[in-house]
């Protein structure tokens, strides 16, 4: 031991040694050798150091203010490691969370549930200019977070003219979506704030992972919705959004064609007004026992004859009768007692499982389980008006009302109905047939579809009867405008908590802490 004259010498020239070491090191790190050496030179010199000196050392450690301060530097390291063991956890696992109002940046649960179901790798190919990059990165990035298998690529319609020219590419801003030897295109996009995007976005992800199109027929012939027309009570916008996703969609009349196509996946009648021909019965019956799908929408001022029809099925509507609804939130339809807003959903069926919006149907018209159902069908209701709903008659455009014989609601507005193909041969097709019927046709019109979950409803409706239940969810809810307003009371509050609560209670937790060592 020496009597310190050489502490500060061989401290300094250990570190200078060091600093010397680290400098070769970054200088030359092809060639390790001379930092390794100088690095065992500065650990010698340092190792001596403390040897000569360890009297010193150890008068040091016994100092209050040396303990105080590795006990600071503990804790430091401490508070460092645990923040680099939560980087490395975050690095690993992407956890995101929306807390908007209305969780604009979260997908819906439909699509959510098509990303998990992904078997197979999925690229979205983004023709953009360097601008846009951005901006579609964060369209993208919403759906690679649920699934490693989706692949995105920018391509640059400037720099890649061979691609641009392989894929036909019009403008900027197209979208190629390919999975295997399938692909789709989405074009004329909006951007971010695109109200369908995500919709879009999703069927073109099914379309390329779910093999070729379903063909749906839309019946005509008796004045049912025209899928032609673009007017309040057309179906021009369900014909638009099932084109541009999982569906092929036609118009049919029976009568031209003499029965219903081999390749029909899915028939749909839209509230037909005139009677039906018994060969046109008769067919759509051979078509469902033999393992078809049907969506039979009836209205108050149906013909007769498709009770007959419906009952069949264990159905059971009666023409010219109409719901009345007189609960509080008729408030929401402006008061129309003739459009009841439904909240009663079986929360134990697909296809309204998890609905949890308002839902609305204008002019609808009972459709309950029959008193009795064919041997091995299930018939389920989907939903049904309020408690304070009452079933009328419709005397041609007025209803009569009578409290006293009317039947008191609740009162069942729509039927999923499923049973087995009988014959063997048809069986092998399909196991089993199913059919929807809805008392209103309304709530799918262009007008009507517009209101809450009516447009994710009927959906939801055409993917269970495609026996592709994986798809129905309710996708989220549309951007709504939140704000914050600063009222004089409230800058006075801000102002108080910035400029005085703030600074005090630092100038008080410093004082704390200063008495507390005071005292030690």
């Amino acid at each position: 031991m020496n009597n310190g004259k050489s502490f500060y010498p061989t401290l300094i020239g250990s570190l200078a040694v060091g600093l010397v070491a680290l400098v070769a090191l970054y200088l030359s790190p092809d060639t390790p050798l001379i930092a390794q050496l100088l690095g065992g030179l500065f650990g010698g010199i340092l190792l001596v150091h403390v040897f000569m000196n360890l009297t010193i050392y150890k008068n040091i450690f016994k100092r209050r203010t040396t303990q105080l301060g590795l006990q600071a530097i503990t804790n430091a390291a401490l508070v460092l490691a645990i923040i680099v063991v939560v980087n490395l956890i975050v690095s690993n696992y992407d956890i995101k969370k929306d807390i908007t109002k209305n969780k604009i940046h979260t997908l819906s649960e439909q699509s959510i549930k098509v990303l998990a179901g992904l078997k197979g790798d999925v690229v979205l190919k983004a023709f953009v200019n360097p601008t846009q990059v951005q901006e579609f990165e964060n369209i993208f990035s919403k759906y690679t977070y649920y699934s490693k298998l989706l692949k995105r690529e920018f391509i640059d319609v400037d720099k890649d003219p061979l691609s641009v020219q392989k894929y036909n590419i019009r403008t900027a801003g197209t979208v190629i979506i390919e999975s295997g030897d399938r692909s789709s295109r989405l074009e004329n996009l909006s951007g971010p704030d695109d109200p369908k995007l995500e919709e879009k976005l999703t069927n073109a992800i099914i379309s390329v992972t779910k093999g070729g199109k379903k063909k749906l027929y839309c019946l005509s012939g008796h004045g049912e919705r025209l899928l032609s027309d673009t007017g309040r009570e057309g179906f021009s916008e369900i014909k638009g959004a099932l084109e541009s996703g999982r569906y092929q969609v036609e118009e049919l009349i029976i009568l031209e064609k003499g029965e219903i196509p081999k390749d029909a996946e899915i028939l749909m009648v839209a509230g037909p007004k005139s009677e039906f021909m018994p060969q046109e019965y008769q067919a759509m019956e051979s078509f469902l026992r033999a393992g078809g799908k049907m969506m039979f929408m009836v209205e108050p001022t149906s013909p007769k004859s498709v009770r007959d029809f419906l009952m069949k099925f264990g159905a059971d509507w009666k023409p010219k009768k109409v719901v009345l609804e007189t609960n509080s939130l008729q408030q929401l339809a402006g008061g129309n007692p003739l459009t009841p807003i439904v909240t009663n959903y079986d929360r134990n069926h697909e296809i309204t499982r998890d609905s949890k919006q308002l839902t609305l149907f204008p002019i609808s018209t009972p459709v309950e389980k029959a008193a009795k159902t064919p041997e091995g069908e299930t018939v389920t209701s989907l939903f049904s008006s309020s408690a304070k709903s009452l079933e009328t008659d419709l005397q041609g455009d007025r209803v009569k009302v009578n409290q006293a014989t009317d039947r008191k609601g609740p009162l069942s507005l729509a039927l999923a109905i499923s049973g087995p193909v009988k014959k063997k041969e048809e069986a092998e097709k399909a196991s089993e047939f199913r059919m929807i019927v809805v008392g209103d046709s309304d709530f799918a019109s262009n007008q009507a579809r517009q209101f809450g979950m009516n447009a994710d409803l009927f959906q939801n409706m055409l993917s269970w009867l495609a026996q592709e239940e994986d798809l129905i969810a309710i996708r989220p809810k549309s951007a709504g405008e939140s704000q914050f307003d600063i009222t004089e009371q409230r800058s006075r509050v801000i102002n108080l908590a910035s400029i005085i609560v703030a600074p005090l209670i630092m100038f008080v937790s410093g004082v704390w802490v200063w008495v507390s060592r005071r005292r030690r």
